[in-house]
């Protein structure tokens, strides 16, 4: 789990933990204002579950008033004649007794005596505007909120923080590299693009290819971080928030300048570039370029390729195994280029078949496939030789059943791995058998 998308996570857990308390703060406040048991209801506000303590704070509330003197402010209660700190008249009294009476009243019930009909000196108790019952609302209200807005955020930040991988190499490692695969052009563009740099002030500089391969985007990044190379300790990261998505790359400061770092990332929007070099920031200054520029591979669609175009990234090597009997009878590694090229062209523009077609087998039992002769078409992209399998090679099994001819091919398309072929692709496999006897 990335750093950035735990913050909001953070944030959720610590509003959870803090609410209890804000809710507790706002009672308190609001219950001793109206003379209750401020501490009493400020707990149960608090502690009770679902909000219910609070509910009923605010339900019984309503019948203690809030009143205050309107000559000094003071809080005072209904039953006040006198404010007890201005002395403002509050309410009428027995001028005998002095006992609070009401306006209505003829005789004071205590003493009996005769109340006047007007006393004008009375300055009747004002009530106090209530704000604390809206902001305990606005609480309830926008916390909840809040925490599932962060928590979305939060789940946003693990489904799109993609995948990051990098290889760093030396100068004459990366050219070598280049060379092996056959993007020489490339090689001298990045040549003529490390020449051209400025090399005064702490910043590093970086070339970027977008690639989509038909269900996501890939950005291949070139990145030249002068005295960077060689760290013995060096981090390498990809976080994704509603900001956007992040590369980071941390490394020591060296003095060494004759490293390249080539850097993959699949993310649904453009990565920044974060380059941290010996604890501090540095800036780094990314180009968009038109070719690939790292020692990345990418594998094209074949059968989209213009057949004269001659800049394409071709396999290292191409088996084919013919198989009979589930027995391999014969192997042929593929010398011609044209022959190898129609080969990729015929996998590339099969189309996948459909879940609902026969060849998957259905729950009854019926359908599916019986491999027992084909061809294996093995494709090593980069050669491993002490490799029987490895991740820079496809295998793809060609057959024929009831008069229809398939490929299964090892790279699923949404979980699809059988593809429809023609007969002229299945015969032509067939040829390369038929020109060795």
């Amino acid at each position: 789990m990335s750093v950035v998308a735990t913050i909001p996570m953070f944030i959720v857990l610590m509003l959870i933990i803090l609410l209890p308390f804000i809710v507790g703060f706002f009672v308190y406040r609001d219950a001793r204002q109206r003379n209750m048991n401020a501490i009493l209801w400020a707990i149960v506000a608090a502690l009770a579950p679902a909000f219910i303590g609070l509910i009923v704070y605010l339900l019984v509330r309503g019948n203690y008033m809030n009143l205050r003197c309107p000559q000094c402010n003071t809080p005072v209660m209904e039953t006040y004649v006198v404010c007890p700190k201005c002395g403002a008249k509050l309410r009428p009294s027995c001028p005998n007794c002095k006992a609070p009476v009401e306006p209505d009243w003829k005789v004071c019930p205590r003493c009996t005596t005769p109340l006047p009909e007007y006393q004008a000196d009375i300055q009747t108790p004002v009530r106090a505007k209530d704000r604390t019952g809206w902001k305990i609302l606005l609480v309830i209200l926008l916390v909840p909120l809040l925490l599932i807005l962060l928590a979305i955020f939060g789940l946003m930040g693990l489904r799109g923080s993609g995948s990051v991988s990098m290889q760093e190499l030396n100068r004459d490692e990366y050219f070598a590299e280049m060379e092996s695969l056959s993007q020489e052009d490339a090689a001298e563009k990045v040549q003529e693009w490390l020449d051209s740099l400025n090399q005064e002030g702490t910043r590093a500089h970086a070339l970027r290819y977008d690639y989509f391969n038909g269900s996501n985007t890939e950005y291949y990044f070139l990145v030249y971080v002068p005295g960077g190379g060689n760290s013995s300790h060096s981090g390498l990261g990809q976080s994704t928030s509603i900001f956007g998505t992040t590369v980071k790359l941390e490394l020591e400061e060296t003095g060494n300048d004759g490293t390249l770092f080539s850097i993959l990332s699949t993310a649904e929007k453009v990565p920044n570039l974060k380059i941290t070099l010996g604890g501090e920031r540095i800036p780094c200054y990314v180009d968009t370029v038109d070719f690939n520029p790292t020692v990345y591979y990418i594998v094209p669609q074949y059968d989209e390729l213009d057949p004269d175009a001659t800049d394409f990234f071709m396999p290292e090597r191409i088996s084919v195994v013919q198989i009979v009997g589930n027995s391999n009878v014969g192997v042929v590694e593929i010398q011609d280029d044209d022959v190898a090229f129609d080969i990729l062209v015929g996998i590339d523009s099969a189309p996948y078949l459909d879940l609902e077609h026969d060849i998957y087998g259905k729950p009854d039992g019926t359908g599916g496939y019986d491999f027992k002769d084909g061809f294996e078409i093995r494709i090593e992209y980069q050669i491993h030789n002490e490799l029987l399998s490895h991740a820079d090679m496809i295998t793809c099994l060609a057959f024929e059943q009831d008069g229809s001819y398939y490929l299964i091919d090892d790279r699923p398309d949404n979980g699809r791995i059988f593809r429809q072929i023609d007969e002229a692709f299945y015969l032509e496999l067939g040829s390369l058998f038929e020109e060795l006897s």
